[in-house]
């Protein structure tokens, strides 16, 4: 088995612990025969215990607290010490109450007696019921031995303790507990023996297995990165190294990135070959891990012949009928027979397997053994059997790793595969469960990072088991409604999962206890530092990582959170009018074929009374290649195309619609919907009042015309911006930003105009508080994915006044990041502002997911380059339809039609088409 928690080698010295029991030596000069007899007595016990003979364990112990008594006086160090043992063996024997009331009257009495020796005989006795299968009795030791270290002060025993307590609670499963005293532990050692001592990166090391253990990879992976980092850079090719190689490697396995386990699992093999020898336990180990990665890879015969090595050593050393040798001999036949690198013979009794293994030890081995008994059955065409270990699989990983952990999510997901397979009625319940637990998990790992990589990982991790979701809902929803219902519930909730579930931790704040309002405090002043210019952002980051974990311990269950979540889709449809529908948009990996998975696009057609439809537009692929080229959706050829592939397949449906809501997805979302051409020759706008809305939730309680905010009074004006030769000046801003303040003026609404030097990225921010629409006339940026800005929040953003060490760029990240909620409208009158990276985190990565984040109510976006006179035009006629007293929708509509039929000249067509109005 893989080593998931490294014990420190240092522990308290005190009583010595001799099999599990807790013993201390006769003291130097008492009278020697009955020093004998003590050592006899200790003898017997240690036998006695060994071979479970409890009762007269009991009995010994008891001798021995007379004796020490009798010679020594009842308050002696080594009689107390053989109270404890005495509570040991009760403990043993199933006397829970009489040992822990024994224990606790000896810690009292030696408190008084020997402080001294208090500290390490508390440490040893908590090692003692550890070592002997009693961890919740050993808990308040522990407990009581930090309460008696914690008045001398921070120091390394102290930390050593908590480290112990942390193992001591991952033990039984207490993973908040032991995430805590974790977490303690390793800042306590940094701030003792710096960040590259080995206790350091042990303890760092040790974090990150307890956050993988308890099912959370996003918080898991940047401490078990770190400690591989720093053990390479601090201690070179080591053991150690290697051992923080192999833990990180473990987690990146269970989320199936087999291509980065495998050099790290390949360079431990290396090493321990070569240090430690072929035998050695722990080279086998990681030729055993190596070996899964490859089969994750698809390289089953290489696969095989490193089993064979291990199971090869294994006979030779243990001898062929040693219970690992068997353990593993058998693991290497079943992948053969799964991979295809065997026949598909009969690698054992089946059933007998079965049977050991509902009757067994509920471990990580029974899991996979049931997992991998259940392919087999697969393979031989056994339906009902496959069900039936797939069901056994899963109640085993609910019980050993819990409900929310990847590997019971996939369990899961093979029962809901397996109930769909056999057609049976528990076929939708089983992806309904999916949904939810997976629905947690995620919401839970987007709590606990803001590892943007971390964040994609997970979101596509969840993505393909959406998609099975998916595909079984398109094939099932002809004739069960509760299948239709899933899929509503999956375009609502998945579109954008981390920005909606940041939006929603931000929005719980308010309801949180004080410290955990602190908390989130902290992680919003932590994230705007990490932006700052010369900021230490890696010291940053770390801070960032604790605290946000932090949060995401204490809100671990996140039901209030799944509360606010629980809007229905039917709910939302039941507030349209009959004339009104939407369009929800899917992109999702669907298995096709045993051995081919393709990227599709689904749409949900939601109508007026709750009528849902569902439709499957083909591969992704075909809108990809008409997409390729930056700015080919401004081309009207490529439109044409884009409406037959995206609207005309539906377009049958749409009798009688005269307001229709798309809600795009990732790569879609740079889609025009609202100026494809379709057959007649004209943009969808002249003839539908479409909208765009980043989720379906836009459209709850039908407000898909949100009237002004009465409550915010002013507009924010940046433009004519001094840019300080970064770049070239837009001489159409100054007209722009002054027309829409004089309309402003004129309708009663006080402007604040920033120019110039004076458009600083402070200054916008500071002015930006109360105000009802921000509005931004400048260039926009979106770079392309290059070396070293690798996050696309970095590389968006919009250019403001530069100097004093300014460089005027004000990033999608800085963005997102400023507190704009409840804002009605932000408008970037800006090139490329509606450009992004797919994202299944985000939908698209940019600025629209930044002024999402923000609390932006809904953005006035670019999707390409704009002409700057045509812009300024667009924007002072958009502004005239509001203070017209026009809804924000309805005056975008109105001035893309005043264009298009002429009442409004200069803006050229790539202008007017190019702006998008998206409601969040």
């Amino acid at each position: 088995m893989i080593r998931r928690l490294v014990p420190l080698s240092r522990r308290l010295a005190g009583a010595l612990v001799i099999n599990g029991l807790l013993f201390l030596s006769w003291p130097t000069g008492a009278a020697e025969d009955p020093g004998r007899r003590d050592a006899a007595l200790e003898e017997a016990i240690g036998t006695a215990d060994a071979r479970g003979r409890r009762a007269e364990a009991v009995e010994l112990s008891r001798e021995l607290v007379a004796l020490r008594t009798g010679v020594l006086g009842a308050d002696a160090t080594a009689t107390l010490a053989a109270r404890l043992t005495l509570s040991i063996m009760l403990e043993q024997a199933g006397e829970t109450t009489e040992a822990r009331a024994l224990r606790d009257a000896a810690f009292d009495r030696l408190a008084e007696v020997d402080p001294e020796r208090l500290p390490p005989i508390l440490n040893n006795t908590a090692i003692a019921l550890q070592n002997t299968g009693h961890p919740d009795s050993a808990v308040p030791v522990f407990d009581r031995l930090v309460a008696v270290m914690a008045g001398a002060g921070e120091s390394v025993p102290l930390a050593i303790t908590h480290f112990n307590l942390a193992a001591l609670h991952r033990d039984r499963r207490d993973y908040d507990a032991a995430i805590a005293e974790g977490r303690i532990a390793a800042e306590m050692f940094e701030r003792l023996e710096g960040p590259d001592a080995e206790d350091t990166i042990v303890a760092i090391g040790a974090l990150g297995q307890t956050y993988g253990m308890a099912g959370r990879p996003a918080a898991a992976l940047p401490h078990l990165r770190e400690a591989w980092t720093r053990a390479g850079q601090a201690l070179g090719p080591s053991d150690e190294t290697m051992r923080q190689a192999n833990n990180l490697a473990a987690v990146l396995r269970d989320l199936g990135r087999h291509d980065e386990a495998e050099p790290l699992d390949r360079a431990a093999l290396d090493w321990r070959r070569a240090n430690l020898g072929p035998a050695h336990g722990a080279t086998l180990i990681s030729a055993r891990n190596l070996a899964l990665d490859l089969i994750g890879l698809d390289r089953a015969e290489e696969a095989a012949g490193l089993y064979d090595q291990v199971v090869e050593t294994l006979a030779r050393t243990r001898g062929p009928d040693h219970p690992e040798t068997r353990r593993i001999a058998r693991e290497r036949d079943m992948i053969a027979v799964l991979t295809g690198a065997a026949p598909s013979g009969d690698p054992g009794d089946l059933a007998a397997l079965e049977a050991q293994l509902t009757a067994g030890t509920v471990d990580a081995d029974a899991v996979y053994l049931a997992n991998r008994l259940a392919g087999i059955a697969e393979r031989r065409g056994e339906p009902a059997a496959e069900l039936r270990l797939h069901r056994l699989s899963l109640d085993l990983a609910e019980r050993h790793f819990g409900p929310l952990h990847p590997v019971a999510i996939s369990m899961a997901t093979n029962v809901a595969r397996a109930e769909r397979a056999l057609k049976t009625a528990e076929a939708t319940p089983a992806y309904s469960r999916l949904e939810e637990r997976l629905r947690l998990w995620a919401r839970r790992e987007y709590a606990s990072t803001s590892d943007q990589a971390v964040i994609e990982q997970v979101a596509a991790t969840t993505r393909e088991t959406l998609g099975d979701i998916l595909s079984y809902g398109y094939a099932a929803g002809r004739s069960d409604p509760r299948a239709i219902a899933l899929v509503a519930r999956v375009m609502l909730n998945w579109k954008a999962p981390g920005s909606l579930e940041r939006a929603l931790l931000d929005r719980a704040a308010a309801e949180l206890p004080a410290a955990d309002r602190a908390l989130v405090a902290e992680i919003r002043n932590l994230t705007a530092q990490s932006l700052r210019p010369g900021a230490d952002r890696q010291a940053i980051e770390r801070r960032l990582d604790l605290a946000e974990a932090a949060l995401a311990d204490r809100v671990s269950g996140l039901r209030r959170l799944q509360a606010q979540q629980a809007l229905d889709y039917g709910e939302i449809l039941s507030a349209f009018r009959p004339g009104d529908a939407v369009l929800d948009y899917m992109t999702v990996p669907m298995r096709m074929a045993p051995d081919r998975v393709e990227e599709r696009i689904l749409v949900m057609l939601g109508r007026a009374g709750g009528e849902i439809r569902l439709f499957d537009l083909g591969p992704v692929a075909a809108v990809s290649e008409l997409m390729a080229d930056s700015g080919a959706a401004a081309e009207e050829d490529t439109r044409r195309r884009l409406y037959d592939q995206l609207i005309r397949p539906v377009m049958s449906e749409l009798d009688g619609v005269d307001r229709l809501t798309v809600v795009p997805d990732g790569l879609l979302t740079l889609v025009p919907f609202d100026v494809l051409v379709d057959q007649a020759g004209w943009p969808l706008i002249a003839g539908l009042d479409l909208r765009i809305a980043r989720s379906g939730r836009a459209l709850a309680g039908g407000d898909h015309d949100m009237p002004q905010d009465t409550d915010r009074n002013g507009v924010l004006l940046v433009g004519d911006v001094d840019y300080g030769g970064t770049a070239s000046p837009l001489p159409f801003t100054a007209a722009e930003i002054d027309g829409i303040a004089a309309t402003a003026r004129a309708g009663g609404i006080p402007p604040v105009v920033l120019r110039g030097q004076d458009a600083r990225a402070g200054a916008v921010r500071r002015a930006a508080a109360g105000q009802r629409v921000l509005h931004f006339a400048t260039h926009g940026f979106f770079e392309p994915l290059h070396p070293g800005a690798d996050d696309p929040l970095d590389r968006a953003g919009v250019l403001l006044a530069a100097g004093d060490g300014d460089d005027g760029r004000l990033t999608a990240a800085e963005l997102a990041t400023w507190p704009l909620d409840g804002i009605d409208l932000v408008v970037l009158s800006a090139c490329d502002t509606a450009e992004g990276d797919r994202s299944y985190a985000e939908g698209l990565a940019g600025l629209p997911s930044a002024l999402a984040t923000a609390g932006v109510r809904r953005s006035l976006l670019a999707r390409w380059p704009v002409s700057d006179r045509g812009a300024a035009r667009f924007m002072a006629r958009f502004y005239d339809h509001l203070a017209a007293g026009e809804s924000y929708e309805t005056a975008f509509r109105a001035t893309k039609l005043d264009v298009l039929e002429g009442r409004l000249a200069g803006v050229p067509e790539e202008t007017w088409a190019a702006f998008t109005l998206i409601a969040n």
